[in-house]
């Protein structure tokens, strides 16, 4: 079944971006049934379930060997809530992305209906609310209010310039690759429950099933556009993928150095554990979303995805054995 391009998305808004004008109030009322439409499965959820504070809520294996930095235990579960709390943040950048990119260009996603793209967008915007939601319950200091701003990663100039440069087959790309790899945070902490706070697995779950069919349409929209450009533009568009790569790389590489900062000041690490620390490396989810993501891409024969994949994984060291 391919999806039907519209002349008139009629995208609904976010947060800091125009919404339907007040005068088209029928389609007005089309956006708040659809939001209200996709906040019930949000809804359904427990927040008032506690995070006890002495506690773990994401498993530290995910993000790096915790104990070579040789912290006190106040200071582990303390730098454990800040690796959660950047991860919300990371989705909620990302999410950005999604939800700008689709309401200014959706006229450059070919075969995408304007309730695809309206649902996509209503989506993504509640994912994001419900992370500024889970920012607030894990650390209310840092997060007073479910609208307070982030703390490391800043949306930027260079964040709206890529969105303006990044032709449809880049964006829909990377946005197919960062999506991927949400799909596997569940995963992470299902291998360690012990290290897992229940309100954060079960967000983290409903987050990666709702971000399955997004996978699935930038999966559509890339075949479509493969099939319908000459095979050469095809390949420019996938290439192009990997300096919009390391911008974003660039942007979380300064919001963690902002973390360190951050922990280092909080937790009075010394100079070796902030060196330590600041050392970044791929996530646990990083890892496997790029392994399934190249493997995907591969299988379909899309231009120029070899290079690309041989990219990242030597980038993120996952080449197979």
């Amino acid at each position: 079944m391919r999806l039907q391009l519209s002349a008139d998305p009629g995208l609904p808004g976010h947060e800091g971006s125009p919404r339907t004008p007040p005068h088209d109030g029928e389609a007005a009322a089309r956006e708040d049934r659809l939001d209200a439409a996709v906040r019930r499965r949000w809804d359904r959820i427990d927040w008032t379930r506690p995070i006890p504070p002495e506690a773990l809520v994401i498993p530290e294996a995910h993000y790096m060997d915790v104990a070579g930095l040789g912290l006190t235990e106040r200071q582990r579960v303390a730098i454990n809530r800040l690796f959660a709390c950047f991860t919300c943040e990371l989705f909620i950048h990302f999410e950005g992305y999604v939800i700008r990119y689709l309401e200014r260009s959706a006229h450059r996603a070919p075969y995408l209906s304007a309730p695809v793209v309206a649902r996509f967008v209503a989506e993504e915007r509640t994912h994001a609310e419900m992370f500024r939601r889970l920012l607030h319950r894990l650390r209310p200091d840092l997060y007073p209010t479910d609208a307070a701003p982030p703390r490391f990663l800043r949306w930027g100039r260079g964040d709206d310039a890529a969105l303006r440069l990044a032709p449809a087959g880049t964006f829909f790309l990377l946005a197919w690759y960062f999506e991927e790899i949400t799909l596997f945070v569940p995963r992470a902490i299902e291998a360690r429950p012990d290290q897992s706070a229940a309100l954060v697995a079960e967000i983290m779950a409903l987050h990666a099933r709702e971000e399955a069919p997004h996978v699935a349409i930038d999966e559509r929209v890339l075949l479509h556009l493969n099939e319908r450009c000459p095979r050469w533009l095809a390949a420019i568009q996938t290439a192009l993928a990997l300096p919009f790569l390391v911008y974003v790389d660039g942007v979380v590489g300064d919001a963690w150095r902002r973390l360190v900062a951050s922990a280092g000041s909080e937790l009075g690490l010394d100079a070796a554990q902030r060196r330590r620390l600041g050392a970044r490396a791929p996530t646990q989810s990083d890892r496997w979303g790029t392994e399934s993501f190249t493997r995907k891409l591969e299988g379909r024969g899309l231009a120029g995805a070899r290079p690309l994949c041989w990219a990242l994984r030597r980038a993120l060291r996952t080449d197979p054995a």
